[in-house]
């Protein structure tokens, strides 16, 4: 992004937020009866920081440098009756492009209880953070490893052999394989920050809280329309174990790799199965508020070639996150996570599939108004593996919603 964008993003922010209401949303219209409305908001938010080149510790499956990028968000309610709304989310980055990130309706069948069915590109079920990712609920600037790093697995590319996985061990930001496309390019997340399309239904009582959905793709790849076979089952349970505290269990399983790419392979090479399994925690009392969260997945990766016709890759990640209010216009922010990679056997002998990554992030933020974080942090990252081992990186966010 040219300094030129940024610097119009952010006086267009400036702008935006001296005129914005501190509420999170702004009711439009209203009919008489007082049920149905439309309301909007949304966020405005730049991070800038240095260009990174060679080490793409921040790149993302939108292919942007998560620690340098301007961000419009808009969100939108119609609300027809008491029970029925439709729900929608646009976004763009670096001014590239407008991308409906969301597209959802929204079905109460019974008022007085807490059932909720939502179609179309609905919220994610798995783990916590993918629900605040951006915002203000993020305590620091950067995204977890797992939301946001780049493992060197393609959807629509497949390795003949393991050792074409290991050759490109820290290439998750480009990296080519030589079955289906074979232009370089962005790997996966463990877990994309998309939204996948299909159906969802919640349920709460009291302490209690349910959730599970059916989907097009697999937690690593959403999808807008079926391109993969299958379908992605996902849940959740949450429970409120005291005031302040809520932990959480999750779970997916679904297809990941393209059909056109699994149609190359024999009948016998052709499972594409993602499986994910989570953990999480929140605990907050006074000033103090603490995040934890812990992510298990498994790939299933076809290989072309060799006595084993199926590869299983496992990754797993785990972060910690923590913000102290020094004062209600000041606060400090930390995140320590690890992602790491199950050994596998090459021709050189045992080796983790993809490099581990460790990474610490520490931010101090500042309320200007009720509206409008200013925020400085540094993050450091090391990588056994790839062009550059380590590396840190600087960053200051501006961030208003409304």
């Amino acid at each position: 992004m040219s300094q030129c964008r940024t610097g119009l993003l952010a006086a267009s922010m400036l702008a935006m937020a001296a005129l914005a209401s501190p509420a999170a949303a702004q009711t439009v219209t209203a009919a008489r009866d007082g049920v149905r409305s439309v309301r909007v908001g949304g966020d405005v938010s730049a991070v800038f920081g240095p260009r990174d080149d060679e080490a793409f510790f921040n790149y993302t499956d939108y292919e942007h440098n998560a620690l340098r990028i301007a961000r419009v968000r808009l969100s939108g309610e119609w609300r027809v009756t008491s029970g029925l709304s439709f729900l929608a989310q646009a976004q763009t980055e670096n001014v590239d492009s407008l991308d409906a990130i969301a597209a959802y309706v929204r079905w109460r069948p019974w008022s007085g209880r807490t059932l909720v069915i939502q179609g179309g590109r609905i919220p994610p079920v798995i783990g916590a953070f993918a629900r605040r990712a951006y915002g203000p609920d993020n305590l620091v600037i950067g995204s977890p490893l797992a939301y946001q790093y780049l493992a060197s697995l393609r959807p629509n590319a497949l390795p003949d052999t393991i050792d074409d996985v290991l050759r490109m061990r820290g290439r998750g930001w480009q990296s080519s394989f030589p079955i289906g496309s074979t232009v370089p390019g962005p790997g996966i997340p463990l877990i994309s920050s998309r939204w996948d399309t299909g159906v969802q239904v919640g349920w709460r009582h009291r302490s209690l809280e349910l959730s599970g959905a059916v989907t097009m793709g697999a937690p690593a790849a959403p999808r807008l329309k079926a391109t993969n076979d299958g379908r992605q089952w996902s849940g959740r349970v949450a429970v409120t174990l005291a005031p302040g505290v809520v932990a959480g269990l999750s779970g997916a399983r679904g297809a990941w790799i393209d059909r056109d790419v699994l149609a190359l392979l024999p009948d016998d090479r052709r499972e594409s199965t993602q499986s994910v399994v989570g953990a999480d925690v929140e605990c907050s009392r006074g000033r103090w508020l603490m995040r934890a969260e812990w992510l298990r997945s498994g790939f299933a990766v076809p290989l072309a070639s060799g006595s084993t016709p199926i590869a299983h890759l496992g990754a797993s990640s785990i972060f910690t996150d923590f913000r102290y209010r020094l004062h209600p216009r000041w606060q400090i922010g930390m995140r320590l996570e690890h992602l790491g990679f199950a050994t596998v056997q090459g021709t050189g002998g045992p080796m983790a599939w993809d490099a581990p990554v460790e990474r610490v992030e520490t931010v101090l933020g500042f309320r200007v108004r009720r509206n409008i974080d200013v925020r400085g942090g540094w993050q450091y990252d090391w990588r056994s593996g790839g062009r550059v081992r380590e590396r840190g990186f600087p960053a200051v966010q501006i961030i208003t919603w409304f």
